[in-house]
């Protein structure tokens, strides 16, 4: 199966490697218990949810997902719209009603999901129906779902939202054959492996977030849960990382600052390769992390900028750079 759409990769995966963990999310403030779904279930689930959606996905249109990034909920509803034949928009919960609003406004979804506590705050802000996409009633026996006949690679997989921080979030439409190209060259370049335990620490209102999900969920590989508390833990960030096997890692280099780890060969044994990007990577944070790595194994500077990427292993001692362009991206962009 050669994936031509963003779920492709996920269907593959799921059919390889259909017991492997595909969510991990550890407890956390929100959730006292740990919660693991397989790619089977997943997959399961996801079909179940997109055969609901349905009702209201009748050709390319939007699907917002307000959900907080806490437990699988969140991965499931954007399989599953993507899966209806629909593109999704992440709503970070977080974000103000301002916020929200614009963005629904101009997005113009033709369904919202959320949560049981998020019903009521989305349909003050929206006239689109808002469903509970954690609700029992969505995941039982269904019609199997056909493939959605209007979808191409230009068809749009997502839409990404621009903070405001500098007037009015602007949208950026990402279409499947984009996002498709950036996923098969990280399976070329820096491959995750079904072994592997990636951290999601990105709030999945921001471009970033798409990478690592797809690091893990293309390759068979378990995305662990970084909730909004532990990505603000500082220091503790280690021990949480130890604690959770966690084995590729892929911060901004604020983040990767603010753990103060020094000693990542002795502190982080089981971390693999952390992958950084989104900001200039100083020299300061990328010794300490690249110095045991033989060839550059450990640390993966890389960058994405409109319609291409740029990724390069960093050696010892060695200048930082732009790299070179990602399989399936011409330089020059």
């Amino acid at each position: 199966m050669n994936p031509r759409l963003l779920n492709d990769f996920f269907t593959r995966a799921a059919r390889l490697w259909p017991g492997n963990v595909a969510i991990d999310a550890p407890p956390c403030p929100a959730r006292s218990a740990r919660r693991t779904v397989t790619y089977a279930e997943l997959d399961r689930r996801s079909d179940a949810l997109a055969a609901r959606l349905r009702e209201f996905v009748a050709g390319e249109c939007v699907v917002a997902v307000a959900l907080p990034r806490n437990s699988e909920h969140v991965y499931l509803a954007q399989l599953a719209v993507l899966k209806a034949g629909a593109a999704y928009v992440c709503l970070d919960p977080a974000f103000p009603d301002a916020q929200l609003g614009i963005i629904l406004g101009d997005a113009r979804p033709a369904a919202v999901l959320t949560d049981g506590p998020g019903l009521a705050r989305v349909r003050r802000l929206t006239p689109a129906c808002a469903l509970d996409a954690t609700a029992a009633e969505h995941f039982g026996p269904h019609t199997p779902l056909a493939p959605a006949p209007w979808l191409t690679t230009e068809s749009l997989a997502y839409l990404i939202y621009t903070s405001g921080t500098t007037g009015r979030p602007k949208g950026v439409m990402v279409e499947h054959r984009a996002i498709a190209n950036l996923v098969r060259g990280d399976l070329a370049t820096f491959p995750a492996a079904p072994g592997d335990r990636v951290a999601q620490s990105s709030s999945c209102a921001y471009d970033s977030s798409v990478e690592e999900v797809w690091m893990a969920l293309a390759a068979g590989a378990t995305l662990v849960v970084m909730d909004d508390d532990a990505a603000r833990l500082g220091p503790d960030l280690v021990p949480w990382l130890r604690d959770e096997g966690v084995t590729v890692f892929c911060p901004p280099p604020t983040l990767l600052r603010a753990t103060g780890c020094e000693h990542p060969g002795r502190d982080l044994p089981e971390l693999a390769r952390i992958h950084v990007g989104g900001e200039p990577l100083p020299q300061d944070i990328a010794d300490p992390v690249g110095a045991r790595a033989p060839a550059g194994e450990r640390l993966r500077p890389h960058r994405v900028r409109r319609g291409g990427a740029a990724r390069g292993g960093r050696r010892r001692r060695q200048p930082f750079t732009s790299g070179r362009p990602s399989p399936g991206f011409a330089p020059g962009y």
